[in-house]
């Protein structure tokens, strides 16, 4: 079979990114632009190696190479083990598929250490939408939560002239709302609010302080803006949040959310998200 190389970096580059998508999608963990595409292209550069070295297309060396992918799109986050082994079960599911339209085409889609375009290339581009797909729907939200579906919602919160985009998962057990307006409380682990504040009011709200301390501690221009949340929660009878009333919340599709924020634990969902939000 003849095979030609800028094809075969090609399709693996595409099907690469594929898989690192999924992966993140599932593991609820946000990848990079830059950091997915130069880990595709390095899947490419090493599909087109393994077929020049066939030595390359060891097992031992595909999992290497398959970890590598993994440092280069996810290194540095917390969920990083969890993520790098749901990249590995899509590729796996993925080669799994392309085995199974092979078979149905009587065609070779895969060559040394990936895949290949021996079939027409729609079909290849279906396999792949399909796969992504189909993990969609079936483990949609996080795999960190089992397969109960959860949704993840992006926002934009702005306060005092500072704006960050956020990432919060929608949470059944979140109930909480503001005891004079009514209005739905967000909670945003505590370096999510320290991308928000000035160095004065993080030094006095940041810290290992109970939340009364902390209101009591803010400039007096900035506290009325803040308040104290009752709430409870397993393995608490009762407690204080402190919150905030931000200047404005907006939704992805463009429309405003009415809610404050209340500063939660250091990192939620292992870090994976920067918030919960009640459905």
């Amino acid at each position: 079979m003849v095979v030609y190389l800028d094809v075969l970096f090609a399709v693996n580059v595409l099907m690469d990114g594929v898989s690192l998508l999924a992966a993140a999608a599932l593991g609820g963990v946000r990848v990079g632009r830059v950091r997915l595409l130069l880990a595709s292209m390095l899947g490419g550069g090493y599909a087109v190696l393994g077929a020049v070295v066939p030595l390359l297309a060891a097992l031992p060396l595909r999992v290497l190479a398959g970890v590598g992918l993994c440092a280069v799109a996810f290194g540095g986050k917390p969920a990083f083990g969890r993520v790098c082994a749901l990249y590995f079960v899509v590729a796996a599911s993925f080669m799994g598929l392309a085995m199974a339209l092979g078979a149905v085409t009587g065609r070779t889609l895969l060559f040394g250490a990936g895949y290949y375009i021996a079939i027409p290339f729609r079909v290849l581009l279906l396999a792949a939408a399909a796969g992504y797909a189909l993990s969609g729907i079936l483990l949609r939200g996080d795999a960190l939560h089992g397969p109960l579906r959860r949704e993840v919602e992006r926002l934009t919160i702005r306060f005092d002239g500072r704006e960050r985009e956020v990432r919060l998962l929608h949470d059944t057990g979140n109930s909480l709302t503001e005891p004079v307006s009514g209005r739905p409380v967000l909670v945003l682990g505590r370096e999510t609010v320290a991308g928000l504040m000035g160095k004065e009011i993080c030094d006095a709200c940041m810290g290992k302080k109970d939340a009364a301390t902390c209101l009591a501690a803010l400039p007096p221009e900035t506290a009325s803006r803040f308040g104290l949340l009752p709430y409870r929660a397993v393995g608490v009878e009762s407690g204080l949040l402190l919150y905030f009333r931000p200047d404005s919340v907006q939704r992805a599709d463009g429309t405003a959310l009415d809610c404050v924020c209340a500063i939660g634990t250091d990192s939620i969902g292992q870090g994976a998200y920067d918030g919960l939000i009640g459905v």
